[in-house]
């Protein structure tokens, strides 16, 4: 998954749990599954390098140049709104608020 810090203006990847469990397990393997996923996709991360917030990008994100500083303010209004970067949906919603 990926994360970004708009104060740095440095996106880096987390680790996300799938929950995935198979007809194999048990009920408590299943369940146990999907309480480590909560745990982990819930865990707010904070930016390695200055400490501050990051943000949830979605999995289709591709960072703007560091030194892009508007291209960085797009990026955060978007985030900002409740949205994320997943296929499809990142370039209709950013190209309707340009």
């Amino acid at each position: 998954m990926q994360f970004a810090c708009f104060t740095c203006r440095k996106s880096f990847k987390r680790p996300q749990a799938s929950g995935a469990t198979n007809r194999y397990m048990t009920n408590d393997q299943q369940n146990g599954q999907w309480k480590e996923a909560e745990q982990t996709n819930s865990r707010l991360y904070k930016c390695p390098d200055c400490g501050g917030q990051t943000y949830s990008m979605g999995l289709d994100f591709k960072a703007p140049k560091r030194s892009d500083k508007q291209g960085w303010r797009k990026v955060e209004k978007f985030i900002i709104s409740g949205q994320k970067y997943y296929r499809g949906a990142s370039k209709a919603n950013e190209s309707s608020g340009s």
